[in-house]
């Protein structure tokens, strides 16, 4: 007999669900998709962390100074050393040492002739070893097995000089000319601040700092040939102006009462200062040409170098971690802000040129785009021939972007542009100005290529407006176009920046159309400058995805091009970036300031 006031357990417990029940309960709640979407994302993160960890450490290579290293070659039977030569074509001093960097390494299989041998030893190692440049060329690559190299030493007087032309040399300073009578000296003297009283002299081989001084002393030359030459550009330019004046007036200018005293003597006085400067030029001139630098033995390169040839002058093997950091982010800097032209390799007008393209063509694409969307979405009659517009909207936003360069080409370069030849610049034909590829072809090209993409966000964000804040400004008095102007456009502005930022994204890294209409290898001009009209839409730039292009695939030398590669895609990541970034703060800032008016 059970206890009246016995509870089942079934009433206090819940009763245990069947398995089948649970896993169809947590499919119909969401629960995979939830992880899913946690997966993709995670998976996504670290995709671009290691695309840009790629690219950062892909770029090292070439702005890290690597050890300098001294090899001595052997010779083993059925080997011999290759007879190296100097620049000038002269045997080198001592054929068997080799200075330069190790870039890589790599396993080749053996070339044995028995089976037994081959037993023994499968692979072999070589090594690519980067020399100093010759015959002009940017760089010289020797691969060296590992049984033909006895002995690598890492000398700390070792230098790696970056030419102006762009070359790369790799020697051992002997001696320096001097800078009043010109004559080479293996132990140039330091100035009185950094030498040491009583201290032996050191030669330049054992100490470079009289090489450093020098190029220092070189540097403050050159900025002041510079100043020079603006200044005798001006005294030219004011001398040409007085001559006009002189010539203006009746007669020949013979005599003083002809004449006002006052601007002959200014012509006299500013053609007295033009001889000055250009004296003043030439001795200048002749200074920098006359130092000489005299580099020879270990294996390195040989022979006279005139000073003012050398960009840049490291000592690697002498640097510390400190010093290397210190002069990767020079090395970077110097690539970021220098020209082509400049021997260095700088990318500063592809950078200038990528950013100016994308805001030339954001002016362009946002008014179009935001009127086609307006009027597709609130004018037009939601009938057929609307539908079939959305649909051709969203089928060319999936058109190839070199359909849209053949197109620019077709129309803007050789349409509009022949056109605006013939009846503005007619006296400059054959010579096309607007009849070739130029920055505003492009822009515009990219324009057309974005216009979908624009008009479907923008009606995405107009159909999120309600409808009641259209009704209540039509019942306040308020017409059509200022319901639209006051009201749904500043409410649909997040919308509009979430256009603006897919546009960017896709126009900023687009090369195969520009190829088409404007963008070169080569352009070291800025469209920008100080001459008017000053934004010059006629003039060929450069592009950073085509600088990718051109370095990946045009290169004749692949190993050095490989880092700039790397390093001209991470520079185009950041720009893009940067792009976007600035236009998801202005869409923040419109939506906070809009927040309630489409909830």
């Amino acid at each position: 007999m059970s206890r009246p006031d016995a509870v089942p357990p079934s009433s206090l417990l819940r009763p245990r669900e069947p398995v089948t029940a649970r896993l169809a309960r947590y499919w119909r709640d969401g629960g995979p998709w939830g992880w899913l979407n946690a997966m993709a994302v995670s998976v996504s993160l670290v995709l671009v962390l290691g695309l840009i960890s790629l690219l950062v450490v892909g770029s090292l290579s070439h702005f890290w100074p690597s050890r300098l290293v001294e090899v001595e070659l052997t010779t083993q039977p059925g080997q011999s050393v290759t007879a190296l030569k100097t620049t000038r074509g002269e045997p080198a001093a001592d054929n068997r040492h080799l200075l330069g960097e190790l870039m890589h390494e790599e396993l080749r299989p053996s070339a044995a002739d028995t089976g037994d041998q081959q037993r023994e030893r499968q692979s072999q190692r070589w090594w690519l070893l980067q020399t100093s440049s010759q015959d002009g060329a940017s760089a010289s690559w020797q691969w060296l097995p590992d049984t033909l190299m006895e002995n690598i030493r890492f000398p700390r007087q070792a230098l790696m000089l970056e030419m102006r032309d762009g070359r790369v040399l790799y020697g051992m300073a002997r001696a320096l000319s001097d800078p009043l009578t010109g004559e080479l000296d293996h132990s140039p003297q330091l100035s009185s601040d950094s030498a040491v009283p009583g201290a032996p002299t050191p030669s330049l081989h054992q100490n470079a700092e009289a090489l450093h001084a020098r190029l220092a002393a070189l540097e403050g030359q050159r900025r002041q040939l510079a100043a020079l030459r603006a200044d005798s550009e001006a005294l030219s330019a004011r001398l040409l102006a007085l001559q006009q004046q002189l010539s203006a007036r009746q007669g020949p200018v013979t005599t003083q009462d002809e004449a006002d005293a006052s601007l002959i003597a200014e012509f006299e006085t500013t053609r007295e200062a033009l001889i000055t400067r250009e004296g003043q030029l030439l001795a200048l001139r002749g200074a920098l040409d006359a130092g000489q630098l005299l580099l020879g033995g270990n294996g390195g390169h040989e022979g006279r170098i005139a000073l003012n040839d050398i960009r840049h002058v490291w000592q690697p093997n002498a640097m510390g971690f400190g010093g290397r950091l210190l002069l990767t982010l020079e090395r970077f800097r110097d690539f970021v802000s220098g020209s082509p032209n400049e021997g260095s390799g700088g990318i500063w007008p592809a950078i200038f040129g990528t950013v100016l393209m994308v805001v030339l063509m954001a002016i362009l694409v946002m008014p179009f785009g935001v009127m086609a969307a307006l009027y597709l979405h609130e004018v037009a009659h939601q009938g057929r021939l609307t539908r079939l517009t959305r649909i051709a909207l969203r089928n060319l936003a999936g058109v190839p972007s070199i359909v849209y360069g053949v197109f620019g080409l077709g129309f803007f370069v050789y349409g509009l542009g022949a056109g605006l030849d013939e009846l503005f610049f007619s006296e400059r034909l054959p010579t096309p100005t607007f009849g070739t590829g130029g920055l505003l072809w492009a822009s515009l090209t990219l324009a057309l290529l974005t216009l979908p993409v624009v008009i479907v966000a923008t009606e995405e964000g107009l159909a999120r407006v309600p409808h009641r804040l259209r009704e209540g400004a039509l019942a306040l008095g308020a017409t059509r176009f200022e319901t639209l102007r006051r009201v749904v456009i500043p409410a649909a502005s997040p919308a509009l920046m979430t256009g603006l930022i897919l546009a960017v994204a896709r126009a900023a890294g687009e090369v195969a159309p520009l190829m088409l209409v404007g963008v070169v290898k080569l352009a070291p001009d800025l469209p920008l400058d100080d001459s008017f009209p000053w934004l010059h839409l006629d003039r060929k730039f450069m592009h950073l995805g085509h600088q990718v292009y051109d370095l990946a695939f045009q290169s004749s030398d692949a190993f050095s091009s490989r880092p700039l590669v790397y390093a001209t895609a991470l520079v185009l990541v950041v720009v893009i970036l940067c792009l976007n970034l600035s236009a998801i703060r202005l869409r923040h800032m419109l939506a906070q300031r809009y927040k309630g008016a489409t909830e």
